[in-house]
């Protein structure tokens, strides 16, 4: 996917990321031509700054997908999404700070995860 299809999935699945990433792009000319102090961006370091966001922004909307559908274990979430544990729990811990998903219940040990609906 390139990077004007990755945004659109994310403003389908995630808008409120997709919203962000808008207002960064927004300012790319100003953080390119400098501050008062001087201080500018190269096109490279708002590029790595920007993919890095966006890849974090898709991965949230893909967990947001899967949780659309049913409910999931982090377990669950990493195979169906094929992220790693550790970078699906970063994500889910985001997501229940923002109030995105919450817990629906247990199975085992292990907390069942469901997509807040607005």
């Amino acid at each position: 996917m390139n990077i004007d299809e990755k945004l659109d999935y994310v403003k389908t699945h995630y808008p409120g990321g997709a919203e962000k990433l808008t207002r960064l792009l927004n300012k790319k000319d100003a953080l390119m031509s400098g501050n008062v102090y001087g201080e500018k961006m190269t096109g490279r370091q708002f590029s790595l700054v920007f993919t890095s966001l966006l890849e974090a922004a898709f991965e949230k909307a893909r967990i947001l997908e899967t949780l659309a559908k049913n409910d999931s274990t982090i377990d669950d979430l990493s195979v169906a999404t094929g992220m790693r544990l550790q970078q699906v729990f970063d994500h889910m811990k985001d997501l229940l700070g923002r109030n995105m998903v919450e817990i629906s219940g247990y199975a085992g040990r292990e907390a069942v995860f469901k997509k807040v609906r607005r």
